[in-house]
């Protein structure tokens, strides 16, 4: 739950320093990969050009989309209970339906209906595309590419824990499958790519046969220009950084769509869903009448007239107070601006030398998303079990908290403003605020008793209670009456 109520702040960037050239080498290669695509060439904004050019393969995947809402291919599994009289019991039948398309044709039937709805079905499409994007990674044969599913993060948000448990993924699993699916869609590319070679082949050919009838342009003044274009660096570089950052945002965009930065798609779906009901309660009939009214009935009667005189048509005088005015409004706003952007230069000077001194010369921007071209994913012939920790007593991760037989190094991420020092992170395994019940799963390193200590302070509450109803009392009156005897002696 902490970590996916983190993502709904943007986070603090990280930098990584080194002192040695090689070791910076290797670290910029692993977050910005071999090729440096700040730096100005040719071969770079080619690659840009490619990877647009690769995305529109994107048409291919809302092509069929669209046929399978359509024509109601689409098949949604839905497990429904079905009960048994012998033995009595419950049993859960998988049952396949063209969901999407249904809930299409609903959806749009109250949108035709009632107008009004456009708003709540808008927000509601949101998050319904992103659970289509989902439930086709979840849904797919290769158990290296799914996703965590919007119930396992809903879950976690309510209940703290994740709905969706480790699990053991054996070597070549599922492999026959992922080859079907891999070679069913190399066959669609491949099968488009032709597609669009003959009908290129068709329109050079219908141009060619246009050729043959000449030019009948009977402009006489026209003068044919060719095309130049200096490759120059002055030119160019603005194109590859505005590249750059159209690139990055696509990768961004790509990746929340499809759930790799899942927890980011979480919440886009989950604020869709509640916009979507919000909007429900909206009366946007009577506020685009409304708006409507007030915009007519205040910018264009007669009174408008009035601010032409009194504000519009102003003499030269008032003009010009009212000139330096704004003039002065706007220069000490500038003023202000600029010496806050003085400010975060010196900070970030003062950091940048900081790191420098304390961690190295050398300094590497580590990725925030997820901005990498290809993803990277294990073979299928790869394989994962579950990680068991070692169960410890509390005793042993007091120990480990305080430092005995463990050495930690801590990361370079400074904080303070004055004189900035390392953010140092607590060493320890054991939960903040967690009873202690239910330890196997909220505390996978201890192995204490939870009956124990229920007995050894149950034990300590009833001693108590005992001591202080019957012991105490008597205790009392033997001393009173040891009291008033040596007073009446």
């Amino acid at each position: 739950r902490k970590l996916l109520l983190s993502n709904l702040h943007y986070p603090d960037s990280v930098y990584v320093n080194s002192d040695n050239k090689k070791d910076f080498k290797v670290m910029h290669q692993t977050v910005h990969g071999n090729v440096d695509m700040k730096k100005y060439g040719l071969a770079n904004i080619n690659q840009y050009i490619e990877e647009l050019w690769d995305y529109l393969t994107v048409y291919y995947y809302l092509e069929d989309s669209f046929k399978s809402l359509i024509l109601w291919r689409s098949k949604t599994t839905i497990p429904i209970p079905v009960p048994r009289l012998i033995p009595l019991s419950m049993r859960w039948v998988s049952l396949s339906m063209p969901l999407h398309s249904l809930m299409a044709f609903l959806c749009l039937i109250g949108m035709v209906e009632n107008p009004e709805l456009m708003p709540t079905f808008f927000f509601g499409s949101i998050g319904w595309i992103l659970m289509a994007t989902m439930e086709y990674r979840t849904s797919g044969p290769d158990p290296w590419d799914r996703c965590k599913s919007f119930q396992h993060y809903f879950w976690s948000l309510i209940w703290g824990d994740g709905l969706i448990k480790p699990h053991y993924i054996e070597s070549n699993e599922n492999i026959e499958r992922i080859k079907e699916r891999e070679k069913a869609w190399k066959k669609r590319v491949k099968d488009a790519e032709r597609k669009a070679e003959e009908y290129a082949l068709e329109q050079e050919q219908y141009w060619k046969e246009m050729e043959a009838l000449g030019d009948i342009d009977d402009d006489l003044c026209v003068v044919k220009k060719k095309f130049t274009f200096n490759p120059t660096k002055a030119y160019l570089y603005p194109i590859q950084q505005w590249l750059g950052w159209i690139i990055n945002a696509l990768r961004i965009t790509k990746n929340i769509v499809i759930w790799e930065e899942s927890y980011i798609s979480f919440w886009f779906a989950a604020v869709s869903f509640l916009l979507s009901v919000l909007s429900l309660f909206v009366p946007w009939s009577l506020i685009v009448k409304w708006t409507m009214r007030i915009t007519v009935y205040v910018f264009f009667g007669p009174w408008m007239k009035l601010v032409d005189i009194y504000y519009i048509q102003v003499d030269e005088a008032e003009e010009s107070e009212r000139n330096d005015r704004q003039k002065s409004e706007r220069q000490e706003y500038l003023a202000d601006q600029i010496l806050q952007a003085q400010i975060v230069r010196e900070n970030n000077t003062k950091l940048l030398d900081f790191k420098q001194y304390m961690f190295g010369e050398h300094i590497t921007k580590v990725n925030i998303m997820k901005k990498d071209r290809f993803t990277d994913k294990p073979l299928p012939e790869s394989s994962a079990v579950v990680y068991k920790p070692e169960k410890k007593s509390l005793g042993s991760i007091a120990m480990q908290e305080a430092g005995y037989h463990t050495v930690r190094v801590d990361g370079q991420h400074l904080v303070g403003e004055m004189i900035p020092k390392i953010h140092e992170m607590p060493s320890t395994t054991a939960p903040i605020g967690k009873p202690t019940k239910k330890v196997d799963e909220d505390i996978p390193n201890y192995n204490d008793s939870y009956s124990i200590a229920v007995a050894k302070v149950g034990t300590i509450i009833v001693g108590a209670t005992i001591l202080s109803v019957f012991f105490v009392p008597n205790l009392l009156g033997i001393f009173s009456g040891l009291i008033s005897k040596d007073m009446h002696a």
